[in-house]
């Protein structure tokens, strides 16, 4: 029997941070990396002069210690127990916590709505290519998820999935990749605290392993990723980490074809090109994409964007054996609001209402 399998970037289904919105700009990026710094400062156990004056530089610019934050606000302070900052009479701001031990609390990045029209969107180009497995990157979480399949998926589309399942990664602002499967999931393992030579975490989100039992009684194991974006920019240390990603993907998909089973898929949105040498450590061991099969679209082979070579940033790749059984793949586009290049579909009217940024890659596999 032939069975589907897709990738799909959903953007987050039903809310999205606000520094995250195409309209934020730079000053979007800039919040999205001040947090992550001012959450790796509060963590530490005692606070140097020099963290003490970065947390006071930050508060300038964002006013996390102000009485009343302004209305709109792309970074905020959530204060559980205790105090990190104080303001004087005279208004001088000092930070009295002197360890994460002072006080309980972090630095979150507000979200705004997703507009109905691209929820709904993201379902119908779901329910157009309609697969039986479906790999879903920049998902909220399991809960969120879920609500998606049933509410929309289900009662728009009548497209639901009997199985969904999404374990919460290294991602602070809720960009996780999960599964959706018209087959059972019979095991999962998290890679989310798989560590890099100097110890850091190596996954900017995770790269769980999915065990799904095949009508054929094969197993399949599906691997989503979504590794280190070029969003905020591609210098030597982002390229580093995509460098350790894939190389530490690789191992993960070597190690299942060995201990689990042969039919494997590493998917998602990798955020380079296949040419790069940063994903280079993925060609190995006879894994190749689906870019390979004839069936492949070559004028605009890319998954993002305009679809250019250039934007060629999702993938599904497969081991050997799991390549011997593919049939068929393509790209669905028509989520995506590019009306010079092609017809949308005609629910996407604009760039406010697309179903995502990304196209979704699918292919067919004779499983049987």
């Amino acid at each position: 029997m032939s069975i589907r399998i897709a990738t799909f970037n959903v953007e987050n289904l039903f809310s999205r941070p606000s520094a995250m919105a195409e309209d934020s700009g730079p000053a979007g990026q800039a919040a999205i990396d001040a947090q992550a710094e001012l959450n790796a400062i509060v963590r530490k156990p005692v606070y140097t002069d020099a963290d003490k004056a970065r947390l006071i530089e930050l508060d300038q610019i964002y006013k996390f210690s102000a009485l009343s934050a302004p209305q709109k606000v792309l970074l905020v302070l959530v204060k559980v127990r205790g105090q990190l900052f104080s303001r004087s009479q005279a208004g001088i701001v000092t930070v009295v916590a002197d360890g994460a031990g002072d006080w309980t609390g972090w630095f979150d990045l507000p979200r705004d709505n997703v507009r109905w029209e691209a929820t709904r969107n993201t379902a119908r180009v779901i329910a157009e290519v309609s697969p039986d497995i479906l790999v879903c990157v920049e998902a909220e979480d399991r809960h969120t998820l879920l609500r998606f399949n049933e509410q929309v998926l289900g009662v728009e589309f009548n497209k639901a999935f009997e199985h969904v399942m999404l374990i919460d990664g290294n991602d602070e602002r809720g960009i996780d990749v999960g599964v959706l499967s018209r087959y059972p999931i019979e095991g999962l393992r998290s890679h989310v605290d798989d560590r890099d030579a100097h110890g850091g975490r190596v996954f900017s989100r995770d790269c769980p392993e999915y065990v799904i039992l095949l009508p054929s009684g094969q197993r399949l194991v599906v691997i989503p990723n979504h590794f280190k974006s070029k969003r905020g920019g591609n210098d030597q240390t982002a390229q580093r980490r995509r460098r350790a990603q894939a190389e530490t993907a690789a191992t993960i998909a070597h190690n299942a074809v060995q201990t689990i089973a042969p039919l494997v898929l590493l998917a998602g949105d990798l955020n380079d090109t296949p040419d790069s040498h940063e994903l280079a450590p993925l060609w190995t061991e006879g894994f190749v994409d689906v870019q390979s099969h004839p069936d492949y679209p070559t004028e605009r082979p890319g998954t993002f964007n305009t679809g250019t070579a250039a934007n060629k940033i999702d993938y599904l790749i497969m081991s050997p054996q799991l390549q011997a059984a593919l049939e068929h793949t393509g790209i669905e586009r028509r989520g995506s609001y590019h009306p010079h290049l092609w017809q949308a579909f005609d629910t996407v009217t604009g760039k406010a209402d697309e179903a995502s940024d990304h196209q979704c890659l699918w292919a067919d596999f004779d499983l049987a």
